[in-house]
């Protein structure tokens, strides 16, 4: 068996799950805020889950990491160019 790489892993995990969420509640159905607010709250308990064997410090740390990454991601997936063109509906 062989094993890939965790990098592309991950991006191929977040690509279907950003795929599924637009295709599974549609842009006219539900405003992109809505959906942003419930992603930041999905990975928020995430996060919150998965540092329940840490010390509190840590957990800071974590977080404060994540911080200062999200912005880099949020460029990532705007110029990755694997998404749909965005259609804006608030004007």
């Amino acid at each position: 068996m062989q094993v890939g790489d965790p990098e592309e892993d991950i991006k191929q995990v977040a690509q279907a799950a950003i795929r599924g969420m637009v295709g599974a509640l549609g842009r006219e159905t539900i405003s992109p805020h809505v959906m942003i607010d419930a992603a930041l709250h999905v990975l928020a308990a995430w996060v919150t889950s998965s540092q329940t064997h840490l010390p509190i410090g840590e957990r800071d740390e974590e977080v404060e990491e994540l911080l200062d990454v999200l912005p880099s991601y949020i460029e990532y997936h705007r110029t990755a160019g694997w998404l749909p063109e965005p259609h804006r509906n608030d004007n």
